[in-house]
């Protein structure tokens, strides 16, 4: 096994969602607030980003390659990423061209649901505007919310900050 494969596997095992990264289109599956939540825990000890998108939002689409660029040049280090789509289940074609279009190495799921019941079980105060980047620290709790486009900049001024943090 090469160091990408082992990258790849190792990847699988620590960021406990389905889909496949490493170059392989994956399957988008439903995520619930609480399952998002999980996925946040059990990545304690590592800075975990969670955007919120939409394939027919403008600036979803300008800040992903800006979130895929932090994630590879950070993951080495101890950061994860987990998108999440917001678009409606009947809107499958456009979320995988997105996906065909961008190839995140991160998992990608799909919202549960489009209310405010997901919104709130998220984070508060959230109404269901995207996009929405949250950036959880190292014990999981959010210490950035971002409620517009979040630039390159923006995230590794962060990301680097809360790696440096005990």
């Amino acid at each position: 096994m090469n160091k990408f494969q082992v990258r790849c596997w190792l990847a699988s095992i620590t960021f406990a969602v389905s889909g496949t990264a490493c170059g392989q289109q994956q399957a988008v599956e439903a995520i619930s607030p609480a399952e998002i939540h999980a996925i946040v825990d059990a990545n304690a000890g590592k800075v975990v980003i969670v955007n919120f998108w939409a394939s027919w939002c403008p600036p979803c689409l300008e800040e992903f390659p800006d979130i895929i660029q932090v994630y590879n040049e950070k993951h080495d280090q101890g950061v994860e990423v987990l998108a999440v789509s917001m678009n409606m289940a009947d809107e499958m074609l456009d979320i995988e061209a997105f996906l065909k279009d961008f190839q995140p190495p991160f998992a990608v799921r799909m919202a549960s649901s489009v209310d405010d019941a997901f919104y709130e079980g998220v984070v508060t105060p959230w109404f269901g505007e995207i996009p929405i980047t949250l950036v959880f620290d190292k014990k999981g709790e959010v210490a950035h919310f971002h409620r517009a486009t979040v630039t390159y900049e923006q995230l590794t001024g962060e990301v680097n900050a809360l790696l440096a943090a005990n």
